[in-house]
């Protein structure tokens, strides 16, 4: 969530006081987002109808969040940014040979990380991606990291 303020002029030394205090007595760990996981998915494993199945737990809100799976030890098969380096998009390959695409919104700074061949860990939601009258199975990604 987000806020907006205005502050004085006169009154910024003020705040800064007050807001540094408040820092400073904060469970610092409060703060660390963190992004809860509902399970750990194999892509050789999973169907057209797995995915879809997940729409009988809607409607999703802050009540009721998307599910997030966790997806390991894939490897980058293709690597691109998209919409001029905002997004991410990945073709990924299990062990077996299975292939998905993922997406990562806002991400694009990752193809600066990642490089064709990288095994990687991710978290994200299921979703159909339908494109060019063609459905097809994707993650959408909300954290990326190296396999360890």
């Amino acid at each position: 969530m987000a806020i907006g303020l205005a502050i004085d002029k006169s009154k910024v030394s003020e705040f800064e006081k007050c807001f540094l205090e408040v820092a400073k007595n904060s469970n610092i760990s409060e703060l660390i987002p963190t992004l809860k996981i509902d399970d750990i998915i194999d892509i050789d494993e999973l169907n057209r109808q797995d995915v879809e199945s997940l729409n009988l737990l809607e409607p999703y809100g802050e009540a009721n969040e998307m599910p997030v799976f966790v997806f390991k030890d894939l490897k980058i098969d293709s690597i691109r940014w998209l919409s001029e380096g905002k997004h991410l998009k990945l073709t990924l390959k299990s062990n077996k040979n299975t292939y998905i695409s993922a997406i990562g919104f806002n991400l694009g700074e990752y193809v600066n990380i990642f490089k064709i061949g990288d095994r990687i860990d991710l978290a994200g939601n299921l979703e159909i991606n339908s494109y060019n009258g063609f459905d097809s199975i994707q993650i959408n990604i909300k954290d990326i990291m190296k396999s360890i």
